[in-house]
């Protein structure tokens, strides 16, 4: 019973998580390159971020623990590092480079440097960030469902 609470759990915020990725990814990035004024484009990204960044901290949160209780609930962490355990592997490692980015980059690094454009950085400046972050986007969300596809696989007996 447990187990399945957790697995509901994970799966719900695991849906939000990425949902809200995809979102900013396919819909909000797009939009926000093809306005026309810089400064408009980062104080809507801002505000969108500031909204989305402290939801999907807690998202990170609860994944990760709901995840981590299963897979020792279900006695996975000792096939880990096998070929078995390779989504666990996988879906760990995207885990941590999420947590690391949402709780560490992120609020350091991407604020600063937009609160440095919305203070004074040239168009082609902005220009540039932008395009650069929709594809890191795009990255790092096909990198997720990648992720979401490896713990699908694992929990239907792929890879055992």
């Amino acid at each position: 019973m447990l187990f399945s609470l957790m697995h509901v759990i994970h799966l719900i915020t695991v849906i939000l998580w990425i949902g809200g990725l995809g979102f900013i990814t396919i819909l909000v990035l797009p939009l926000i390159i093809k306005m026309p004024d810089p400064l408009q484009k980062v104080l809507l990204f801002q505000r969108i971020e500031r909204k989305f960044a402290p939801m999907a901290r807690v998202y990170t949160v609860i994944t990760g623990i709901t995840g981590f209780i299963m897979m020792f609930m279900a006695g996975a962490q000792g096939i880990l590092f096998t070929r078995a355990g390779f989504p666990l592997l996988f879906m760990l490692g995207v885990w941590v480079f999420w947590t690391i980015m949402l709780f560490g980059l992120e609020p350091i690094i991407i604020r600063r440097m937009l609160d440095n454009m919305a203070s004074g950085g040239t168009k082609m400046e902005i220009e540039t960030v932008f395009s650069r972050m929709n594809r890191l986007h795009f990255a790092l969300l096909a990198l997720s469902l990648a992720a979401a596809a490896a713990g699908a696989a694992f929990a239907h007996g792929f890879f055992i």
